[in-house]
């Protein structure tokens, strides 16, 4: 159902990011991997079929690193569809996220890794994204990010600004493409075990099983409005592909 479509993946070397991008690849996407963690990209590409998934490892912190992005997708290219920010970093959580005694170097750190880099990684993408087929950026959030919640520190904070930042692009963009804001809830990841140390995870859904509502927002064709705030656990086991075309580039 994504035959055609050019799609790069932030985080893509584990949790939600990797599902992603194997998900992408498995629906005919090409796929650009992102991540700091080159095995883990190189595990990714191996994966799935030959071709589907370049490893682009890069810190998207660093203007080095973004550049390194921008290096790759002009050598595939020079266009993209969609771009899914999952990257980001956790900082400290629980009693030692109070705000008022929360560590300098944790917050800059934080906001930069969850924010500025999306910001500065968008800028160099945009032009890519121009020349897409109805393209679409898709911004990995949080429940904390929706409702404060004490305990969550800069990480809470870091992505209510990543969703006024896709709140903005949306209505700066207009017509030109599609922006929506995900949550994708509490999932079974590396990053949830250490936010919460201690939890069952048993309970809760694998990566792999929030991808439904992702696969369907990479679709040009998916009818859900640009600035759409939405939540992955409403498309768990349902069909992603309901109402809509059946070729990725028509």
């Amino acid at each position: 159902m994504l035959r055609g479509r050019r799609i790069l993946v932030t985080g893509a070397s584990s949790g939600i990011g990797r599902a992603l991008a194997r998900a992408y690849a498995a629906q005919g996407a090409s796929v650009f991997a992102v991540a700091r963690h080159e095995a883990g990209l190189h595990e990714v590409a191996g994966e799935a079929s030959p071709g589907r998934v370049e490893a682009v490892p890069a810190d998207l912190t660093t203007d080095p690193g973004r550049r390194a992005v921008t290096t790759a997708v002009e050598h595939g290219g020079g266009v993209l569809d969609v771009v899914v920010h999952a990257a980001g970093a956790l900082g400290p959580v629980g009693a030692d996220a109070a705000l008022v005694r929360y560590p300098a170097d944790d917050w800059y750190r934080v906001f930069e890794a969850n924010v500025s880099a999306v910001h500065f990684l968008h800028q160099r993408l945009a032009g890519f994204l121009e020349r897409g087929h109805r393209p679409a950026v898709i911004g990995v959030s949080s429940t904390v990010g929706r409702v404060g919640r004490a305990g969550w520190g800069m990480y809470a904070i870091s992505k209510r600004a990543l969703e006024g930042w896709l709140e903005l692009l949306a209505d700066e963009w207009g017509e030109r493409g599609r922006v929506y804001s995900v949550n994708p809830g509490a999932t079974r990841t590396p990053m949830r075990a250490a936010a919460v140390p201690g939890e069952d995870p048993s309970g809760l859904p694998a990566p792999e099983d929030i991808t439904p509502l992702f696969l369907r927002l990479a679709h040009p064709h998916a009818p859900e409005p640009t600035g759409a705030r939405l939540d992955a656990r409403d498309w768990i086991g349902r069909d992603p592909w309901a109402g809509l075309h059946p070729t990725g580039l028509d």
